[in-house]
Parts: C-alpha cells; structure tokens; sequence
C-alpha cells in the first residue's frame, strides 16, 4: 500500500505537468486532485506519503542559498492546498458538544 500511495503522487505530478504541456485535459489535474484528497483523509498510507513528501520539499526549500520568493511561492501553495483540502470536511463535523449528551 506504500508503493500505492507514492504511485498516485507520481501520477498526480505527471497529470499535472500533462496539462501544463497539453498533453492531457485541463480537467484532469482537478478530478485527480479530488481524488487524492478523498484518498488522504481515507488512508493512513496516503497520509503519510505526503507527509514525507512535504518534508523532503520542506528541506530543499527551506536550505541556504534558494530564493525568498521560492520559499514564499511554497508556503502560498501550502496555505492554498491546506485551505482546499480541509474545506469540504471540516463543513460536514457536528458542533462542539452536538449528540452524545442527554440531559435529565
């Protein structure tokens, strides 16, 4: 289930430039990335594949000598991603204290 999980990155960062050199559809990176999204909240594999992945990318930009604006561009996409990703999921959790407790 590792190698799986390292595969669909793979085929996500090929989907992606696919699109950017219009060898594929536009549409493709999209559909793929919901996938990957339901992927992640579904498998502790997935999960932490892109955790290793963020921080093998965390260590070349993070070192001395990248530009500022590269470490800047990072961080946009992180925020961009983090807020995509959780937005659907976070909507559909109950409210804090909801079903559970009675009251007598």
């Amino acid at each position: 289930m590792k190698a799986v999980a390292y595969t669909e990155l793979l085929i996500m960062t090929r989907i992606f430039f696919g699109a950017i050199t219009f060898q594929n559809s536009l549409l493709s990176p999209i559909f793929y990335a919901h996938f990957l999204r339901q992927r992640y909240y579904q498998s502790a594999f997935t999960r932490d594949a892109i955790a290793v992945v963020d921080k093998r990318i965390e260590g070349y930009i993070r070192k001395e000598g990248v530009p500022p604006v590269a470490v800047q561009v990072w961080d946009k996409v992180k925020l961009t991603l983090g807020r995509w990703a959780g937005s659907t999921l976070a909507a559909q959790q109950p409210p804090a204290g909801a079903g559970g407790a009675r009251r007598n």
